[in-house]
């Protein structure tokens, strides 16, 4: 063989065999490495927003329009300048300009893009990995009132399976009550706790004081609306949106997005809480829809302020 091919392979067979061997001292140091650190023991909302500005590359912030007239970012009173989008994207075209003719096209393509959009630069993408959530029925009576109108009452909590990363523990808390002598599944509305009051009295239970009283001491001289449905041969539900997520950046690496996220904070375009609990909602009317052995009904929501953006 000539010398200088027999050098030139041991030279390539030395030098593969270096390769061979960082790549086996890598791969021994990434799987004796510690895990990352969860951040959800003392995390706070500063934080949370400077971890954001950071992964946006933001290097501060813009002041807010002022109050003052006469101030160079004063805030803008010209309905002519109100909207500066005025051009909104037509909502039966598609982005390629074509029209949308059919119910498959809306379906199958528009409306895709849509959520797309709206996923991507509104109100982020629920992961594809979230847990199951296990609900349980942890308490049933039968002997409740609603209003005058007996009714079944039911708690139940969703247990959200936390075997991936058991630091963190969401317990979905829901309150479900329909009339008792409902013969056949009825339609139901689901509200946030606090827009219908919590497990309903006994009848021999005096009746609340404040039942006609609304935001801010208000009057009304309505019954409630958790009254007005039962009498109707309707149904409600309520769930605690704090059982599922916080609404606050302190929050973030807890609830059911720090569980999935094993207690790291978010990127740009994870879900938030409004996400999230829009998320539980649909979960809340399939536990409903289970409780009705499976026969068609239909589900609405009431949700108002922020929540309203869940409903939606």
């Amino acid at each position: 063989m000539n010398p200088i091919q027999s050098a030139q392979g041991y030279r390539f067979r030395l030098a593969a065999m270096a390769t061979l061997i960082t790549q086996l001292i890598g791969n021994l140091s990434a799987q004796n490495s510690p895990a990352k650190a969860p951040v959800n023991n003392g995390w706070t909302t500063q934080e949370d927003h400077r971890n954001m500005m950071e992964q946006l590359g933001i290097v501060r912030l813009r002041p807010g329009p002022s109050g003052r007239p006469d101030a160079p970012n004063s805030a803008n009173y010209d309905p002519a300048k109100a909207n500066p989008f005025p051009d909104l994207p037509e909502v039966l075209t598609l982005k390629n300009g074509q029209k949308v003719a059919t119910p498959e096209m809306w379906w199958n393509q528009r409306r895709p893009e849509i959520v797309e959009d709206f996923e991507r630069e509104v109100i982020g993408r629920v992961p594809k990995n979230v847990p199951a959530v296990t609900w349980t029925v942890t308490t049933q009576a039968l002997d409740r009132v609603v209003g005058q109108t007996p009714v079944n009452a039911r708690s139940a909590v969703g247990h959200v399976d936390n075997s991936a990363y058991s630091s963190i523990e969401v317990n979905i808390e829901m309150t479900l009550v329909t009339p008792l002598d409902a013969k056949k599944p009825v339609p139901m509305l689901m509200m946030f706790g606090g827009f219908g009051g919590g497990f309903p009295r006994r009848a021999d239970e005096p009746e609340p004081t404040n039942r006609f009283r609304g935001f801010g001491n208000m009057t009304f001289t309505d019954p409630p609306s958790t009254e007005q449905l039962i009498a109707a041969g309707w149904g409600y539900a309520t769930i605690s949106p704090r059982s599922i997520q916080a609404d606050n950046g302190a929050g973030l690496t807890k609830g059911i997005i720090g569980l999935v996220n094993k207690g790291q904070p978010r990127k740009p375009d994870d879900w938030g809480a409004l996400r999230a609990w829009a998320w539980i909602g649909l979960l809340g009317n399939g536990f409903h829809r289970g409780r009705q052995k499976g026969r068609h009904r239909r589900g609405f929501t009431l949700w108002q302020s922020c929540s309203g953006n869940d409903g939606l």
